[in-house]
């Protein structure tokens, strides 16, 4: 059954990456239903576009953009600082934002750039706004929802390289960020649940979306070989919307599992608990200048 129709006024949902692609789709759908919609993107002048085709679309103009560089966990740092001054709440957090990178770079922080836009600065993003998601728990129910990939099974984590200072394959970056995300959705469930926040990881699938054309040359050959055969926007962003929304039993007691398709489904073995567990204690100090 579909339940994913109910309204949603009231209710704050903070998007990042918002602003195209499945994010955009799933902020769209949150805007029709009533939520109060903020937008968290990299390209003021795109996330003032996208806002202003969902106003155009919804009819809801209570969308919101902060501008926030993923790939800077100190611009992160000041956007939840924002975020936690103008709203009391928050009782959806989709940390969706991220890219592929076809060569190594650093940022000026000293991190390799897939690393931190994909994972530690949604981490970041998740760790400040805690108080926020626990007082909207406090009445009723959080979530978080963490956009990760089946490009999780292609590579265990390497703890002592985990910015791929040798051997960097864009595809191993991009996996292993992705299995960040689903490490930290599972991991984050354990130390918070008992607060009534859900956490939830899930694979869209093979989406038309251009982060094909981002990676190496790889990856943009297996996108171009399989673009016939991947689902559209709309379809890769139904999971997302489920589990950032839905009432279903599954949904709602989404409890740090990894979905696909509406499923709970199996991850990859290297995908443990004990990895999950160190990869948050690495993380909390790694980011920890900029809490």
């Amino acid at each position: 059954m579909n339940k994913c129709d109910q309204d949603l006024l009231g209710k704050v949902y903070v998007v990042t990456g918002g602003n195209s692609g499945i994010g955009f789709e799933a902020a769209r759908n949150f805007a029709a239903r009533g939520a109060r919609l903020v937008l968290v993107c990299r390209s003021e002048q795109r996330g003032h576009a996208a806002l202003a085709k969902i106003e155009l679309e919804t009819g809801n103009d209570q969308g919101l953009l902060y501008v926030a560089d993923f790939s800077s966990l100190e611009s992160v740092s000041t956007v939840a600082d924002r975020l936690l001054r103008d709203f009391l709440k928050v009782d959806v957090l989709c940390n969706n934002a991220g890219s592929a990178n076809g060569q190594r770079s650093e940022t000026s922080e000293g991190f390799e750039t897939t690393l931190v836009t994909n994972h530690l600065s949604g981490f970041l993003l998740t760790k400040k706004l805690m108080p926020a998601l626990e007082r909207a728990a406090a009445s009723g129910q959080a979530r978080v929802v963490f956009t990760s990939s089946y490009g999780h099974t292609n590579s265990a984590l390497n703890f002592d390289d985990l910015g791929l200072r040798t051997g960097y394959k864009t595809l191993v970056a991009y996996g292993r960020s992705k299995l960040m995300n689903l490490l930290t959705a599972r991991e984050l469930q354990r130390r918070v649940g008992e607060h009534n926040i859900v956490t939830s990881s899930f694979h869209p699938g093979a989406v038309r979306t251009p982060i094909w054309s981002k990676g190496g040359l790889l990856a943009r050959t297996i996108g171009f070989v399989i673009y016939p055969f991947m689902v559209s926007i709309k379809k890769g962003a139904d999971t997302f919307i489920w589990l950032a929304s839905s009432e279903d039993p599954a949904s709602v007691g989404a409890n740090g599992h990894y979905f696909y398709e509406r499923r709970k489904v199996r991850v990859a073995e290297h995908a443990t608990d004990a990895d999950a567990e160190r990869l948050w204690e690495v993380s909390e100090e790694l980011v920890a200048p900029f809490v």
